[in-house]
């Protein structure tokens, strides 16, 4: 397969995402000034990270992420990877979630808004363009964004959330927190071999690309040529 020599960012920001994101999975801080211009120079980066701050662990990272998981609900050992995980959880989703990052330490996932949430946002939305875009007199200008923030505020709270996308069991939840704690997770013993660490660049770089990860090589830039020099 053809490798792309660039993904052709603009420079707006996709960049610095994907900066944020290697910081986040990867448990490290990184420096403003790095010479990155390859994702392979992101892997090394990566690699040397976890092999100096690493637990040169050889326990695989989803099974510490599902033992943490269970304990910390309160489950016992007879309880597997296939229990249905809503059960689990119960209603009060943030606060769970809270609990588990304590209890864990470990970063959850973002969970999904609900009806009620996807509604507040709009509320908030139309409180920004009556203030913005109506011609009415400011107070009553004022009166109604105040209204429909009011609304959007009351109808947050009453969102109960929902699960990310594709946790229907606890396994799949161990997997989706593993992959958002890989580096934590080295830190604490558990194996983070440098070809998942190639994986894991090359999903973030595609998320943020619109494209095939498989594409995405070690020489592959982050900007072209012309516009790196400018």
């Amino acid at each position: 397969m053809q490798m792309l020599d660039t993904v052709d960012w603009s420079g707006d920001g996709d960049d610095a995402d994907f900066a944020l994101a290697i910081e986040r999975i990867f448990d490290l801080r990184l420096r403003s000034n790095l010479p990155w211009t390859t994702f392979g120079e992101v892997r090394d980066h990566v690699v040397a990270h976890v092999a100096a701050h690493g637990g040169g662990g050889r326990a695989c990272a989803t099974q510490v992420t599902f033992y943490r998981l269970r304990r910390a609900l309160g489950l016992g050992r007879n309880v597997g990877p296939d229990a249905p995980l809503a059960p689990m959880i119960g209603g009060k989703l943030r606060q769970v979630f809270t609990d588990l990052e304590a209890d864990t330490d470990l970063k959850m996932p973002a969970t999904q808004a609900g009806w009620p949430g996807i509604a507040s946002g709009l509320c908030f939305v139309i409180a920004a363009a009556i203030l913005a875009f109506t011609t009415l007199a400011p107070p009553l200008r004022i009166f109604a964004a105040g209204a429909s923030a009011y609304v959007g505020l009351c109808l947050r709270h009453i969102d109960r959330r929902r699960l990310p996308h594709g946790c229907g069991t606890l396994g799949d939840f161990a997997r989706l927190v593993t992959e958002q704690n890989r580096g934590r997770l080295a830190r604490d013993g558990a194996r983070l071999s440098s070809a998942e660490i190639w994986r894991i660049i090359q999903q973030l770089a595609a998320d943020e690309s619109g494209i095939d990860p498989d594409l995405i090589g070690p020489e592959t830039t982050f900007f072209r040529t012309k516009a790196r020099a400018a």
